[in-house]
């Protein structure tokens, strides 16, 4: 036994001396590659007292990242000379190590003060300066830490689509890219839903989204995660569910900035608090973007509603409303006769392939007939909703004041039985026009405004009996907690505060100054809290 613990005290003393002998190697090395005297390392990047070694070298630029890696990773790096490198905000130490993959290179940058307030060179923007020093030539750079995770894709190539023609498949003329591109993604995350810091690089898949926002110049994309075969590759982006696909929102609409996230993360307590029926619906969490050397800025990155967030089966349908025109029952029965998958703003999402489009098309047409034509069939109208879902959605989009929000940006989720009864849910999207913030621009002081899709106040007027008193006791349920209004306002101002604290405002500003960010949100939180008061006025006398 003795002879066994002298085993174990030697090897770890072994094992010790090892490690303290690597990091002395490590050392030499460093300070071989650095033949210049430098009096500190912050990120092992030498801090020098001056530049006198860089007379009579040529200095360059380059369109693209010249050899500044973390990690090993290139860094997201824009034309102008500015590297993009996400910390995290909150840890005071620096994380991670910037270093070159030449040998016959170094990096350098000269003593900053703001190198030892981290948290402040982020919050304000800081750009430090960093030189890339080869052997008769080097590089001045710009290096902005970015307080929250940056992505960046590098384009290798583009398809144009054929998208065919309206009477061919309205659907996919509308609605589908004209243009794919293919190229690499890269995605540093330093903390958010994670425990360390994390660097994804894969193939990507992107393009232009959004029919509405593509009407401004800053734009919204679509991306799907290739593996190296070009295969569909799921992995989990900031700390959400893992996937392939994702969207990217340029926020152009809300000044504030952060309308949407908070609107997502009341809606998340929805569904946590709703143990009838799966009400998974958007997350969004934020990042800041670069596109071929170009920073374009901030952006939400958003978990897409589909069929895997919400467990369908074969028999089930997803539709989504895109504007606000109601279809009639004839519109329906032209677009089964057509074999189409959109008639007047509505689209079926799932399945992909229809075989009977009579049969696809029915749990939507039957619950429009029933809720907005008066001519549904004989089935009662309240066992064609979830009535705990019908019941959130009218709750949520009233406290969030949804005004792009009711019949419009919602998903329509038809359960189906094997017997062909449908049950409908209801999931929201594209939340940006909420806290009175109004379709066309501009906010919207009056706290008055009702905002309810067709199926509760139906149900309200035919079976009040039953609509009413569940109604009114899921609200003071959800007063009593997440819609408390202090709770509501300190999901604005935590939302808000990352948004300051990242650093983000000013390159936002400078890059879209016709979308500017304003950090004042004092209209809001009024609005929200005369609002409040004014729903439990309403819902008592609902």
């Amino acid at each position: 036994m003795r002879r066994r613990r002298t085993g174990l005290l030697l090897g770890a003393s072994l094992l010790i001396l090892l490690f303290l002998a690597g990091i002395y190697c490590y050392q030499i090395y460093m300070d071989y590659r650095v033949p210049v005297s430098y009096i500190d390392r912050v990120m092992s990047v030498p801090i020098v007292e001056n530049l006198d070694f860089l007379d009579g070298k040529r200095q360059e630029t380059s369109e693209q990242n010249p050899g500044v890696y973390f990690g090993k990773a290139l860094l997201p790096y824009s034309s102008d000379g500015t590297l993009y490198l996400s910390q995290d905000f909150v840890r005071e130490e620096w994380e991670g190590e910037l270093t070159t993959e030449s040998r016959d290179t170094f990096l350098c940058t000269i003593a900053d003060a703001a190198w030892e307030d981290k948290a402040g060179s982020i919050r304000d923007n800081h750009h430090f300066k960093l030189w890339l020093v080869g052997e008769d030539c080097y590089y001045e750079l710009s290096l902005v830490v970015c307080g929250m995770p940056v992505m960046s894709l590098t384009t290798k190539r583009s398809e144009e689509q054929d998208l065919g023609d309206y009477e061919t498949d309205p659907d996919r003329f509308h609605y589908d890219p004209d243009v794919i591109y293919y190229g690499e993604i890269q995605v540093f995350n330093p903390s958010v839903g994670v425990s360390r810091y994390e660097i994804l690089e894969s193939g990507v898949r992107y393009y232009l989204r959004g029919d509405s926002s593509s009407s401004f110049e800053k734009k919204s994309y679509s991306i799907g995660l290739l593996d190296a075969k070009g295969e569909n590759m799921d992995a989990s982006l900031l700390g959400m569910r893992s996937d392939n696909s994702w969207k990217l929102k340029g926020i152009v609409a809300d000044t504030k900035k952060i309308r949407e996230k908070t609107a997502c993360q009341i809606w998340e307590e929805f569904a946590r608090t709703n143990s009838e029926v799966n009400e998974e619906g958007p997350r969004m969490e934020y990042l800041e973007l670069v596109i071929d050397n170009d920073y374009v800025g901030f952006y939400g990155l958003v978990e897409p509603v589909d069929a895997k967030k919400l467990g369908l089966d074969k028999n089930d349908v997803l539709y989504k409303s895109t504007n606000w025109p109601i279809p009639e029952d004839e519109d329906i029965q032209y677009a089964i006769d057509h074999q189409w998958k959109v008639m007047t703003y509505v689209r079926i999402r799932y399945p992909d392939s229809i075989t009977d489009y009579t049969k696809t098309w029915y749990p939507m047409r039957d619950y429009l007939n029933t809720f907005y034509h008066d001519a549904g069939d004989e089935r009662p109208a309240e066992s064609k909703v979830y009535l705990s879902n019908a019941v959130d959605m009218l709750l949520f989009n009233m406290a969030i004041s949804g005004s792009d929000n009711y019949f419009k940006n919602v998903y329509f989720v038809a359960d189906v039985s094997e017997t062909g009864d449908y049950t409908m849910r209801q999931i929201p999207w594209d939340l940006d026009l909420t806290f009175g913030e109004i379709v066309g621009g501009g906010f919207r002081d009056n706290e008055t405004v009702v905002y309810e899709e067709a199926a509760v106040p139906f149900l309200r007027d035919t079976n009040p009996e039953l609509i009413r008193p569940y109604l009114q006791e899921r609200w003071a349920q959800c007063r009593e907690t997440f819609l408390d209004t202090d709770n509501i306002l300190n999901l604005m101002r935590a939302n808000q505060d990352y948004l300051l604290n990242a650093g983000v405002m000013e390159r936002e500003n400078e890059r879209w100054p016709d979308y500017k960010m304003s950090k004042n949100i004092d209209a809001i939180e009024d609005y929200q809290i005369r609002r409040m008061n004014w729903l439990d006025e309403y819902f008592a006398n609902y």
